[in-house]
């Protein structure tokens, strides 16, 4: 009895000092003393049914043991009620680096500072994840600063510091019911569906720039009510699983967590499969993706567009392959994008890799390919250390209008790299 109280003690006192950043692991440790006690308490009962047998019972013996059992449910129970009654606590921090033949200039960035919070009720989850944003270096953030700036310059007869505050946004913030695993509705903002929104976490990602066509196809982010679920086989060590999702949500145009312009919405649908693992080969996904909705135009009108995409990944010993491709089709115009990025794992600690990309799209006048190569380090999976070397090589196509005598885009060569912390 005594002992049990003291194990009691010691895990409230913990969870009670302990900071957020070490819930994770909090969390791990009190499900592992549930699971623990709750095969005490079965012990204990089968000794009671012992004990119940003889005809001659013995009763001090018996009410220790019932005394025993009483004060283990007692400790389960106060575990359950600790677990919960928390709010999950993570985050992340990226600080990046970056420098090339570009227009943009050379410069550090803290880059992303993420919070992520969740909760579990029953059958019930809830997700929030606010990003803190420093984006004076985006393109088109740096345009409308210098042009404001310009402006105040102009009017008050003065230079002007433009330092770029950077932007708070809300990533995600949904609701979910799980009825189970074939069966969950989640309500909200979330990210779109594809594999690297899905694994867009700095810490996950192994380069520190995202693909370039990433924001091109797919909308990023959707607001609105996704119906999802997944079902599995035993194949021999391994399993067959197959996922589908779909949603219905708010047209994809800037600022569309708010109502969006019209009564049609956009919908959209996933079906993925994973197929069978055994011997060097750890895994083999793929997945298909459909969109169908209308898009944000420069003049704040709404274009139909209809997106279609594939993707893959796969493990085999210590290669690393995953790849996206889609297609868009809008105002008649039709716009690809895709990557493909193998990879090594050296070692525990080491990736290195390659990342070919493309982008051709009218719609924002841009066609480019990027070759890509880099290293990832991480001592701990929390901790990711990166750098990679890229060259961007503007494509020739008819919508590409060229300026000057030199002509317009050139080829340029850069580099990157970024320290990442998830906690």
């Amino acid at each position: 009895m005594r002992r049990i109280f003291f194990l009691m003690a010691a895990i409230l006192f913990v969870v009670g000092v302990r900071p957020g950043s070490a819930q994770q692991n909090e969390l791990a440790v009190l499900r592992a003393e549930i699971a623990k006690q709750q095969v005490v308490i079965s012990q204990l009962l089968l000794r009671i049914e012992a004990l119940e047998k003889p005809a001659t019972p013995a009763p001090a013996g018996l009410q220790d043991l019932q005394d025993d059992i009483k004060a283990q449910e007692d400790s389960v129970n106060s575990l359950r009620e600790t677990i919960n009654s928390k709010v999950n606590l993570n985050g992340y921090y990226n600080f990046r680096f970056s420098v090339d033949g570009s227009e943009e200039p050379m410069a550090f960035q803290q880059h992303h500072l993420g919070v992520l919070m969740a909760k579990q009720l029953g059958k019930f989850n809830f997700l929030m994840e606010l990003e803190l944003q420093n984006v004076p270096h985006h393109p088109e953030i740096a345009a409308e600063e210098e042009e404001h700036a310009e402006a105040e310059e102009a009017e008050e007869g003065h230079e002007t510091d433009i330092s770029g505050e950077g932007q708070v946004a809300v990533e995600n913030a949904w609701m979910e019911y799980n009825h189970n695993r074939l069966l969950s509705v989640r309500v909200g903002k979330q990210l779109s569906p594809q594999y690297w929104w899905q694994n867009h976490y700095p810490n996950l990602t192994l380069s520190t720039a995202l693909p370039i066509y990433l924001r091109e196809l797919f909308p990023a982010e959707l607001v609105g009510v996704t119906v999802q679920g997944s079902a599995a086989s035993p194949v021999g060590a391994s399993e067959f699983g197959v996922g589908y999702k779909f949603y219905v949500a708010n047209n994809n145009f800037e600022g569309n967590s708010r109502t969006d312009r019209r009564d049609g919405k956009s919908w959209g649908a996933r079906g993925q499969v994973r197929f069978p693992t055994g011997g060097a080969l750890r895994r083999l996904d793929a997945a298909v993706d459909i969109y169908r909705g209308n898009v944000g135009l420069s003049n704040n009108e709404l274009a139909e567009d209809h997106v279609f995409g594939v993707e893959t990944q796969l493990e085999v010993s210590q290669f690393l392959f995953q790849s996206e491709w889609a297609r868009g089709t809008s105002l008649g115009q039709t716009r690809t994008g895709y990557y493909l990025q193998p990879a090594l794992r050296i070692d525990e600690d080491w990736i290195a890799f390659y990342r070919l990309e493309q982008l051709e799209s009218p719609r924002i006048v841009r066609a480019e390919r990027r070759h890509l190569a880099g290293v990832n380090f991480r001592p701990f999976p929390q901790i990711a250390l990166k750098g990679e070397l890229y060259r961007s090589q503007p494509l020739e196509r008819e919508y590409i209008h060229t300026e000057g005598e030199e002509g317009g885009h050139k080829p340029f060569n850069g580099f990157a790299t970024a320290a990442v912390f998830f906690f």
